[in-house]
């Protein structure tokens, strides 16, 4: 799969402040997303190490069709779930943008990584063919990275998404990813970042519907 592929997945995000335990949410996210999502493809969910943060994916075949109305209903029906019991809840629309599986591709990934941000405007075209042409790809081939995907929010901040399932959190550590942060591109990328969050999750799940 391309970065370019027309087949790429998006869909809803929802920021939940809300560190979720319930073996029952997979089953009651399935049902919110047939409910909600236009052409809902797969539910994901992922708790933070060292936050009291749960980040849920609502994909969808068709996310183009993700509207304000979708959203705002994805949240207040998110709210009801009883294994969210009591979450403060937000939702953003992720545009799909890369996709590629990674080098350990045929492994389980046990973590997701996520890097979330904005950059100055006179340097956007410069971060997306970074992203693209060398660090997604990059990344992506490291020992350890099962799947790299980037995803932009049209209407919000931040408006950059970029997420690795991994199989191992050490995997940041590795040489080979040290490698691909440390180019020269990548030097003159970093400074232009706003709003920069990086967060590791644990993997609950993702389940096809």
């Amino acid at each position: 799969m391309t970065a370019m592929s027309a087949a790429l997945t998006g869909g809803v995000l929802l920021k939940c402040a809300f560190r979720a335990r319930s073996p029952a949410l997979q089953l009651e996210l399935g049902e919110l997303a047939r409910d909600c999502i236009p052409l809902a493809e797969s539910v994901a969910a992922h708790t933070a190490l060292e936050s009291e943060e749960t980040y849920v994916y609502l994909f969808s075949r068709e996310s183009a069709a993700v509207n304000a109305a979708v959203l705002a209903r994805a949240a207040e029906a998110a709210a009801t779930l009883p294994s969210l019991e009591g979450a403060k809840i937000a939702a953003a629309k992720l545009l799909p943008v890369f996709d590629r599986p990674g080098a350990s591709r045929t492994l389980a990934p046990q973590f997701h990584y996520v890097v979330e941000m904005d950059v100055a405007a006179e340097h956007e075209d410069d971060l997306n063919a970074w992203y693209d042409k060398e660090h997604m790809p990059g990344l992506a081939a490291c020992p350890g990275t099962v799947r790299a995907r980037r995803f932009r929010n049209p209407d919000g901040s931040p408006r950059y998404h970029s997420c690795y399932d991994l199989t191992r959190a050490e995997t940041l550590e590795s040489p080979p990813w040290l490698a691909v942060r440390g180019t020269a591109w990548s030097s003159r990328v970093r400074p232009n970042f706003r709003n920069l969050k990086k967060t590791m999750f644990k993997r609950l799940f993702e389940t096809a519907l």
